[in-house]
């Protein structure tokens, strides 16, 4: 540790992911987002390769926060069927012309991880287990209007390592959202990803701007020497 403003500060890796104070957080690794057969795949005709590319670095990180007692967050993003709880500006942001004549997103956030549902449910590969926390969201961020910080504090958790997908979307907002609470937040650069490639370089570059971005493998080696 340093001192800097007289505060203790973290000065490796090993101290801003402290076993004892941090919690693996994984957005959004859902059937209707990242299964051949799910929505993005069957209804958007997206390649989700990318999404499942990181199965295999997510499956070493939650086998490795299991044996140093990490909390591990699912986050599921989470619709209401009978759209209750669409808000009309969430529809606009939807439907408005993107720069360079984009047209509109795709309707995943509207049409897609109905709650209860096959698509909604974490992937297999990525099960949660008994103990686990799981959070709910209707926004991107996974700290917006959830009790993910209530969770975290009650937990003496500090910092956060945030995966998953989308790289410019729901992991970003996620990360915001964490440092707007004041976690301390690592991204782990090759456990996001975005079916989007040139959205992931876009957000992959903010990212690493403001947060520390290490591999999967630099986490797990960092957890082993903390623990």
């Amino acid at each position: 540790m340093k001192e800097a403003f007289g505060k203790l500060i973290p000065d490796s890796l090993e101290e801003l992911i402290d076993p004892k104070q941090t919690a693996l957080i994984i957005v959004d690794m859902q059937n209707d987002l990242c299964s051949p057969e799910g929505y993005l795949a069957t209804h958007d005709g997206q390649d989700v390769s990318p999404n499942r590319s990181i199965i295999e670095p997510l499956k070493i990180l939650i086998e490795k926060a299991r044996q140093a007692s990490l909390p591990i967050v699912y986050v599921q993003y989470t619709v209401d069927p009978a759209h209750r709880l669409t808000n009309p500006a969430w529809v606009y942001n939807h439907f408005r012309e993107r720069p360079g004549g984009k047209g509109h997103i795709t309707l995943v956030s509207l049409e897609a991880c109905f709650e209860g549902t096959w698509g909604w449910e974490v992937i297999p590969e990525l099960k949660p287990e008994p103990g686990d926390i799981i959070i709910r969201k209707n926004h991107l961020g996974a700290f917006w209007d959830t009790n993910l910080d209530k969770i975290l504090r009650g937990n003496d958790i500090k910092g956060v390592v945030v995966t998953g997908t989308a790289t410019s979307g729901c992991v970003l907002d996620t990360a915001v959202g964490a440092a707007a609470h004041d976690y301390f937040t690592v991204i782990v650069k090759d456990a996001v990803a975005t079916n989007d490639l040139e959205a992931h370089e876009l957000g992959m570059k903010f990212l690493m701007e403001r947060y520390d971005s290490p591999s999967s493998e630099e986490v797990v080696t960092a957890w082993a020497l903390g623990g």
